[in-house]
């Protein structure tokens, strides 16, 4: 695990989470939970005596999922089906999928006749992120969440544990905002596809030694960059299709934020250590970036996107619309509407790990990359 190169442990655990996680159990004893994206509270879980491990389905081929779940389900959902159905979750102690959709809402009743000797939780995030009794539901929810959690491990999460998991995760955010950051200031080195590779690790390795890891990076590494880049802000859910960001690299294009999962969004905001631990993920959840399914005014909706967009100085916006998800394309026309008006270009992208080829969106991205890199000297 352990090599010359710094970026080795964020590779293998991307390319084998199961396998990482199943020696972490069998050296601690403990239990392993399983959580479907997004905005599970990883602390709770990680405070219950547990190990959360992020299941995304997208990359995941096969067929034994349609079996149970409609041929016209995204590949997030589908994919996770699939990876259960090919026994590459059996190591998992229990599963916890959130609701942000009908998909996922569906999804879990899926789960739970595929997989009835498993330990698998529903989690009910509020809908509606701007009501005022939003918080105290959430309060509730992840108070019964963290009941039900104790099931599993043995360990009911007391305000303490819970205390010490938001201050590790706290100082993984911080550690990862400085990632994305190099990554502006250090492209060459710092590529697209490598700080994806830290992120999309640390929701499947033990955070601490996640930590560790990022220590040996290159931080104050330098190399010289003779591509032009051209800045871009980027909306949408999961990075589909694999090889997306590496596109991005090779072509030029400099993701400067993104509302992602798996991206800037999830390590934006820090939950921090006043109050009750469980006020404070509440407030976290309710300031993150709203996640597509949740609802707000659409004005309100609108001008915060604007207002992130035009925050990045991104000379382009690129929407990764997953394929059959209802929410995304709902949104979608409101947004790309309003960031025409203020004369920013963007390109809509339908991706799906079924189906699409990444050759074929090469040819609009470079497209759309000559169009905005126009005005660069």
């Amino acid at each position: 695990m352990r090599g010359e190169d710094p970026w080795t442990p964020f590779q293998e655990t991307v390319k084998a989470p199961m396998e990482q996680a199943r020696v972490w159990k069998e050296q601690t004893g403990r239990k392993v939970v399983g959580h479907l994206l997004p905005d599970v509270p990883e602390e709770i879980i990680y405070a219950a005596g547990a190990l959360p491990v992020s299941i995304e389905g997208a990359g995941t081929q096969g067929t034994q999922a349609q079996a149970h779940i409609p041929g016209y389900t995204c590949s997030h959902a589908m994919g996770a089906i699939e990876q259960g159905m090919q026994h590459d979750l059996d190591m998992l102690d229990g599963m916890i999928i959130p609701y942000v959709c009908d998909t996922t809402r569906n999804l879990f009743h899926i789960w739970n006749h595929c997989f009835p000797n498993k330990s698998n939780e529903f989690l009910r995030l509020p809908k509606r992120i701007d009501y005022p009794g939003a918080a105290v539901y959430l309060k509730a929810e992840f108070s019964r969440l963290a009941d039900s959690l104790s099931e599993i491990t043995g360990k009911r999460p007391e305000a303490a544990d819970l205390a010490a998991g938001i201050a590790l995760y706290d100082r993984s955010r911080a550690a990862l905002r400085n990632a994305y950051r190099k990554q502006r200031e250090q492209p060459a080195l710092w590529t697209s596809e490598r700080v994806h590779m830290v992120f999309k690790s640390a929701s499947k390795a033990p955070r601490e030694e996640h930590l560790r890891w990022m220590e040996a990076l290159p931080w104050d590494g330098q190399s010289e960059d003779t591509v032009q880049r051209v800045p871009i802000y980027v909306r949408g859910k999961i990075w589909d299709p694999p090889g997306i960001l590496d596109l991005f690299d090779k072509i030029g294009l400099l993701v400067v934020e993104d509302e992602m999962t798996t991206g800037y969004r999830g390590v934006a905001v820090n939950a921090g250590s006043s109050g009750d631990p469980i006020d404070a993920l509440v407030r976290r959840h309710l300031s993150l970036t709203p996640y597509t399914g949740y609802h707000q005014q659409p004005d309100k909706m609108v001008s915060s996107f604007l207002s992130r967009v035009q925050g990045s100085n991104a000379k382009g916006v690129v929407f990764l619309n997953p394929k059959f998800c209802e929410a995304a394309g709902f949104d979608t026309p409101d947004f790309q509407k309003a960031i025409e008006e203020i004369g920013i270009p963007c390109l809509v992208l339908e991706t799906s790990t079924r189906g699409t080829s990444l050759g074929q969106i090469r040819v609009r991205v470079e497209a759309f990359r000559e169009m905005i890199a126009e005005d660069l000297p």
